[in-house]
């Protein structure tokens, strides 16, 4: 399985935000797990740094935005991902982006936070809630298998 994970999933871990601890295990399956490939797009790199400069150093900044991407596969910002973003329909660029990055990897999933922007997606979109229940659901199938 190949899952797309939204940087909001990231933010929430970095500022403890409401529903951090689902996505920090959303996170924590991602890295640890044989049968899932985890991706982001190479631009919740920068996204996460710039926001964690305005209340840390740059040291730290950098250094946090780097621990917490790792364990996961990078989606290159190319021409085809930035004009597909460009022409989408949705209502916010930075998520046209997620999106387009999320299709161009063939994810089964797109983990987010923010649904509503991504409702033109051919891709399945959870939130991290709602795909930690999908999980349980598959691990318990596999076992009564």
């Amino acid at each position: 399985m190949k899952i797309f994970i939204d940087v909001n999933v990231f933010i929430d871990v970095m500022t403890k935000r409401s529903g951090w601890t689902e996505s920090l295990r959303v996170l924590n399956l991602a890295r640890r797990s044989q049968e899932i490939e985890s991706w982001t797009s190479a631009l919740t790199l920068p996204l996460l740094y710039f926001f964690r400069r305005r209340v840390v150093d740059e040291t730290t900044a950098r250094a946090d935005a780097q621990a917490i991407l790792k364990g996961l596969h990078l989606e290159p910002l190319s021409q085809t991902i930035l004009d597909r973003a460009l022409a989408s329909a949705g209502p916010d660029f930075e998520d046209n982006i997620q999106l387009a990055s999320a299709e161009s990897i063939s994810a089964n999933h797109l983990i987010t936070r923010n649904k509503r922007d991504f409702e033109t997606s051919q891709i399945a979109v959870l939130t991290p809630e709602e795909w930690l229940v999908l999980q349980e659901v598959a691990t318990l199938e596999a076992k009564l298998t």
